[in-house]
């Protein structure tokens, strides 16, 4: 069996606080303070009582003293109101007794009468004579400094609106605050002997816990050292002694998943072997990033493919360095790092040691239980072989799209000198037959005629166009191809709509071009519709459908409300479907005249212009052209 690491210094010099000390510490200080808490809450409950009756009191006094010195003020009988107010100062704990006029002076003051006539100023009374309702105020005596309550009621006469007096008292604080004490010290001593009377239970309390949990902190001590094989047997009761079953059932727990860790430990050594094996000998490339940007994996396959040494791994796993001589692998994985949800499998182009390989690299995200990108994973797929098999067949295609073009350059010339051949050997015969020689000079030139119209459109069809471009209407070109074709129409019966949504925008193009692609598909709309019927043309403003590769060999994009959409839809024949997959190849015709190359240039026209057509046809339901033109403000998407 497999050695363990026993490093268990930790239980050799125990640098912990015992649990029984800490039960009596944690028991204690929760005791203390609840009893603290409890102290204060009633303290404050009695104190609130104690100053609440103390206010009463001292209110009822002051209106009492108020009602009885009501007539006096009434008839100004200052006398009346000092002798009132010297008998009322000889209730207990009374300090003053003051009644103020209806002005605010002193009518009465006991034990002052120097002051009576006269106005105070200081702010307890300045408050007192301003409230228009019974006022309390804590205050404390200058000359004694007792603390008092100063009550001060206003005196009310019916029918008058002001108060015609105010009589204050002055209730000393010193009996209430002297009984509030006395609460405080019976419950400070109440707490201090309940707080004796725990401390004693915890400490009972703890070690009748912390003797049996000694012996399971003994049993763990050994069982850290690689003791699995023992019993602990603890009889006390209650939870303390399942504990103790627990652990035991545990420490077997214990023993059977370290064999079953050390039998998946073998099974996973296995497995990464067989993983590095794998990736190894695989003939795909595969490497793994970091979010960081830092290289995690790099099999032997991609190291080829990227001719990145073993030596440069070892020193440096930064992709910036790494990839610095393929920045185009570089660009696309800084990419996929910064938007790796985004990442796409793309076809790259790279060069290693001179070489040109064509590479397909498939991304991958790794992501933890939360969802978060960790690592970047992609698959590089060498198609540089395969690509020149598909060059090679496609120089197959080729040269039998070639033996095409020949057999119906062949067919097409074969016709018109075929009438000028006999009209050669005719020549020396009927030279002198009347009327010979006119049909001789109206038949051949035809067909000179005819052949060069053909060879002029394969020229057209084959070389780089050279447009001059300009700002060019849609709308406008319409209309004038309607109007070439509206006699043709009328006599076919075939009516012609043309249907705006908007203002279309103008498009960068070459006029007479855009003109000869419209007149192809009006043709065509016209000739599949004999026995008459519709031909619609929608002009409206859209986005493309999806990306596409142009004939100019850049990718045209999806760019919202850029493009020109125009619909040909008519109600003819239709086609089938295997003629709709030949329809833009040169020399293919369903009809008896004709070169075959309309359509083919008309195709040709659109995507040089950096736009798209479609076609749509079921037999006997018509057909549907649908040509995608970008605007002027989105040439760019289409520049050669």
């Amino acid at each position: 069996m497999r050695e363990w690491p026993r490093k268990v210094s930790f239980w050799r010099k125990p640098r912990y606080l015992p649990l029984q000390y800490r039960l009596i510490l944690s028991t204690s200080g929760i005791v203390t303070l609840l009893l603290v808490t409890m102290a204060i809450a009633v303290s404050h409950q009695q104190s609130k009582t104690i100053t609440e009756q103390v206010e009463r009191r001292g209110m009822a006094i002051a209106q009492s003293l108020a009602a009885t010195s009501k007539a006096a003020l009434t008839t100004y009988d200052y006398i009346a109101l000092s002798r009132n107010a010297n008998q009322a100062v000889r209730e207990p704990d009374l300090s003053y007794v003051i009644i103020h006029d209806k002005e605010g002076r002193v009518a009465g003051y006991s034990g002052r009468a120097d002051l009576e006539g006269k106005f105070l100023s200081d702010d307890l009374s300045l408050r007192a004579l301003s409230s228009s309702v019974p006022l309390t105020q804590k205050t404390t005596l200058r000359e004694s400094g007792t603390p008092v309550l100063d009550v001060a009621v206003p005196v009310s006469i019916p029918g008058s609106e002001r108060p015609w007096g105010v009589v204050r008292i002055a209730l000393s604080l010193a009996p209430m605050f002297r009984q509030i004490r006395q609460v405080q010290t019976t419950i400070c001593a109440i707490g201090a002997g309940a707080l004796i009377l725990s401390i004693l239970t915890c400490i009972w309390f703890a070690r009748r816990i912390t003797n049996p949990v000694g012996i399971l902190v003994n049993a763990t001590i050994s069982a850290a050292h690689g003791d699995l094989d023992q019993e602990i047997r603890i009889t006390t009761g209650d939870e303390v002694e399942v504990l103790a079953e627990n652990f035991s059932s545990m420490i077997r727990e214990i023993l059977f998943q370290r064999i079953q860790l050390e039998r998946h430990l073998a099974e996973i050594t296995a497995l990464r072997d067989y993983l590095d094996k794998l990736l190894t000998t695989m003939s795909d490339g595969l490497l793994s990033v970091d979010m960081k940007g830092q290289l995690m994996t790099l099999n032997p396959a991609a190291r080829a493919m990227l001719a990145t040494g073993a030596g440069e791994l070892e020193s440096n796993r930064d992709i910036e360095i790494l990839f610095a001589e393929v920045p185009e692998l570089l660009e696309y994985v800084q990419g996929a790092l910064a938007a790796p949800h985004s990442a796409k499998q793309r076809e790259l182009r790279i060069t290693a040691e001179r070489e040109v390989k064509n590479i397909i690299v498939a991304p991958s995200i790794l992501a933890d239980k939360d969802d978060t990108p960790q690592q970047l994973i992609l698959n590089l797929h060498d198609m540089t072989e395969l690509k020149m098999l598909e060059g090679r067949f496609r120089q197959a295609e080729r040269l039998a799209a070639l033996g095409t073009l020949s057999a119906g350059m062949a067919h097409e010339i074969r016709n018109p000198l075929s009438a000028i051949k006999t009209f050669v050997q005719l020549l020396p015969r009927k030279l002198d037959k009347p009327g010979f020689l006119e049909k001789f000079q109206r038949t051949v030139p035809r067909e000179l005629e005819r052949i060069n119209r053909l060879v002029e459109d394969l020229l057209e069809l084959a070389r780089a166009p050279k447009y001059h471009c300009s700002l060019v209407e849609v709308q406008s070109v319409l209309r004038q191809s309607m109007e070439l074709f509206e006699e043709e129409m009328l006599s076919h019966r075939i009516e012609c709509r043309l249907d705006m949504s908007g203002e279309p925008p103008a498009i960068w193009a070459n006029a007479d071009q855009i003109t000869k692609a419209f007149n192809n598909i009006m043709r065509n709309a016209i000739q599949a519709m004999p026995e008459g019927g519709e031909l619609r043309i929608g002009l409206a403003t859209g986005a493309l459908p999806y990306a596409s590769l142009g004939d100019s060999g850049k990718i045209v994009l999806n760019s919202a409300n850029g493009w020109v959409i125009l619909v040909f839809s008519d109600t003819g024949v239709g086609m089938e479907p295997e003629d709709m997959k030949s329809l833009f190849n040169p020399f293919f015709t369903t009809k008896d005249s004709g070169t075959g190359l309309g359509m083919a240039i008309t195709h040709k026209v659109i995507t040089e212009h950096g736009g798209q057509i479609e076609v749509e046809s079921a037999p006997g339901k018509g057909t549907r052209f649908t040509i995608y033109l970008p605007s002027h403000e989105n040439t760019e998407l289409c520049s050669r």
